[in-house]
């Protein structure tokens, strides 16, 4: 069974992808050289254009991308995402593994947490 398609005068939705790839052939003509002056502001202003669309649309994104937390009277609350460069997680990871395993394996008052860590 085929998938429901959108009507064809349904608007298109904005894609990172798209403005990045506007993006990408301005730096590529304007790297090439060859353009005369007004085509060069031109693919230069087309360019930027693009460059902060795509600036909004990460940044709308970021807001949208939450976590759910556990409040202490059993409801949920949203905290944004904290975001961190994979060198970093890398790093923390390893740190991990060299020091063992943490209180919570074992060394505390019968499995109980220790801390901010969680049992699982």
């Amino acid at each position: 069974m085929a998938a429901p398609r959108a009507p064809e005068n349904a608007p298109k939705k904005e894609r990172f992808e798209d403005y990045l790839a506007q993006v990408e052939q301005a730096v590529q003509q304007l790297e090439g050289g060859t353009l005369p002056l007004e085509d060069s502001l031109a693919q230069y202003e087309s360019g930027i254009k693009a460059l902060k669309r795509c600036h909004e649309i990460l940044d709308a994104a970021e807001k949208r991308v939450q976590i759910l937390l556990k409040t202490p009277d059993g409801g949920a609350q949203a905290e944004p995402l904290e975001i961190r460069k994979s060198d970093d997680v890398e790093r923390e990871e390893r740190a991990r593994r060299r020091t063992g395993p943490g209180p919570a394996a074992g060394g505390g008052a019968a499995g109980a947490p220790a801390g901010d860590e969680l049992p699982f």
